[in-house]
């Protein structure tokens, strides 16, 4: 009697994983327990990792690394910030380069921000350099740091904060979202990251100046509530019901946008 053969194994999404931009993705940082999501993660042909907390990469991501046969000691492919040259040479790393920034930019948070502005800059000057995609984005949770990344990235393109919010809270859903973290991607300064050569910009990324109009901000609600409405933006690693209604529902005026308030 033939042996039954073991079919493949299904991989799991990560928590809160969703496409920032094209080549670039943010989720949950994987547990111990986690091992199919970190083999969905494999399937991405990362390039860095951004670690944006000083906990300390899990088994499952180090063991991915090992068997790509990734140096696991390894400075980034070119130069990072300027502030942080001489400060990542010689730290371990995760992928082809996982800039751990939140051992390497770590100290107490003495002011109301849930993250510290340096983390931030790191992150998105080197968000914001193809030379590092793919990319993703990674904290405990999935939520909050990276959030407000994400969210200080949405205030750089420009958008309106009402929308920069729909995005944040179809992450943290209606019982983890943090006051804080939301005043930190309001009041984000975008003076504070300086662009990588524009050789190097993403596609999707518009470097003009101006502030835009109606019709821009028009278009990118429609962008944000297609994205959610399609998945694309989930909360759970999975298409969830969008947080703006069903179609042809009816909405109260006075209520205000939804996810916002």
């Amino acid at each position: 009697m033939a042996s039954k053969q073991a079919g493949p194994s299904l991989l799991q999404i990560p928590v809160r994983f969703s496409i920032v931009e094209p080549g670039v993705y943010r989720c949950a940082s994987p547990t111990a327990s986690q091992a199919s999501r970190v083999t969905f993660l494999a399937t991405l042909g990362l390039k860095t990792i951004v670690s944006l907390t000083a906990e300390h990469p899990t088994k499952p991501l180090i063991h991915m690394t090992r068997t790509s046969g990734i140096d696991f000691v390894r400075s980034p492919s070119h130069p990072p910030p300027d502030f942080l040259a001489g400060r990542i040479r010689g730290i371990r790393t995760l992928m082809l380069s996982q800039i751990h920034l939140g051992t390497i930019l770590w100290k107490p948070l003495l002011d109301w921000k849930p993250i510290q502005d340096e983390v931030v800059k790191a992150a998105l000057e080197m968000l914001l350099d193809t030379r590092n995609h793919p990319m993703l984005l990674i904290d405990p949770l999935g939520i909050h740091q990276t959030g407000c990344v994400v969210g200080a990235l949405r205030m750089l393109q420009r958008w309106n904060f009402a929308s920069a919010m729909v995005e944040y809270r179809s992450h943290s859903g209606p019982s983890k979202h943090r006051y804080s973290d939301e005043q930190y991607i309001e009041i984000f300064d975008p003076d504070l990251i300086n662009l990588p050569p524009r050789e190097y910009l993403p596609a999707w990324f518009d470097c003009e100046d101006g502030d835009g109009d109606d019709t821009d901000y028009e278009a990118e609600d429609e962008a944000v509530a297609k994205r959610v409405a399609d998945g694309v933006i989930p909360g759970e690693g999975e298409a969830t019901e969008s947080i703006l209604g069903r179609p042809g529902e009816e909405r109260d005026p006075a209520s205000g946008v939804t996810g916002v308030g």
